[in-house]
């Protein structure tokens, strides 16, 4: 866990990021947040691909943790569609990036560490590049375990990074000087902290470093130049997961 502090920072960064990408869509200099839709149908294909079509039929109870301001959950085949964030209220606020949100969808306001839901409800959580953000990430995967129905399906993806860049980023992060992620991950500390609070891993797809380092590598942004340098270019995991409790 990291201090409040240090989270709100995090909250802050978050803050201006979207404000920055509102501005962009209101002038035409992008497009609106098309990725939650593609996001979403891979979602749906990989499901299917697991076997698991029962949690794609349109029917299912859904919640995202961490959702932003329009959410994966807001395009995914479900009968009922919860996205909770704690700038829920600030992005519901925004005209252009509210305007882009489901309306049928419920959007929350609330933390992944007590989200506002009811426990034993939810076929689907999911969770899109978020654990790294959160003040306590211990007390969401006790929150993800709460709220699923047993048996059910967790989605979730990380940025990750290598050993020695784990501890590279570590100090980083302590020096303030990478405001937007209070956390560091890697693959295996990923698999570990979910089979500790009791999922069962049914998938993992785990981004190459090498490839993630070269394109920083090649990259114009001075920033992404200097994270090759430094050993703590990010690669995405992503795992598919069962929670196990009385009633799987």
């Amino acid at each position: 866990m990291v201090s409040r502090d240090r989270w709100q920072r995090a909250q802050q960064y978050e803050k201006g990021y979207w404000a920055q990408q509102a501005e962009s869509i209101a002038k035409g200099a992008q497009t609106q947040l098309g990725w939650y839709k593609w996001r979403s149908d891979k979602l749906v294909e990989r499901l299917n691909r697991l076997g698991l079509t029962t949690i794609t039929s349109g029917k299912v109870a859904v919640v995202e943790v961490g959702s932003g301001p329009v959410g994966v959950a807001g395009f995914f085949p479900a009968g009922e569609m919860v996205l909770v964030d704690p700038l829920q209220e600030f992005y519901g606020s925004n005209p252009i990036l509210s305007e882009i949100r489901n309306p049928t969808a419920s959007y929350r306001q609330g933390g992944g560490e007590a989200l506002p839901v009811e426990p034993d409800h939810f076929d689907l959580a999911i969770i899109e590049n978020c654990i790294d953000h959160v003040q306590d990430d211990a007390a969401v995967y006790r929150e993800l375990a709460r709220v699923l129905k047993p048996g059910g399906i967790l989605y979730l993806t990380v940025n990750c990074r290598t050993k020695p860049g784990f501890v590279m980023h570590r100090i980083l992060s302590t020096l303030r000087l990478d405001p937007g992620h209070p956390h560091t991950y890697t693959p295996s500390k990923l698999k570990r902290l979910l089979l500790g609070y009791g999922f069962e891993l049914l998938d993992m797809e785990t981004g190459s470093y090498s490839k993630a380092r070269d394109e920083d590598r090649r990259s114009a942004s001075r920033k992404a130049n200097l994270k090759a340098m430094l050993g703590i270019s990010e690669y995405l995991s992503s795992i598919v997961a069962r929670i196990k409790k009385v009633g799987s």
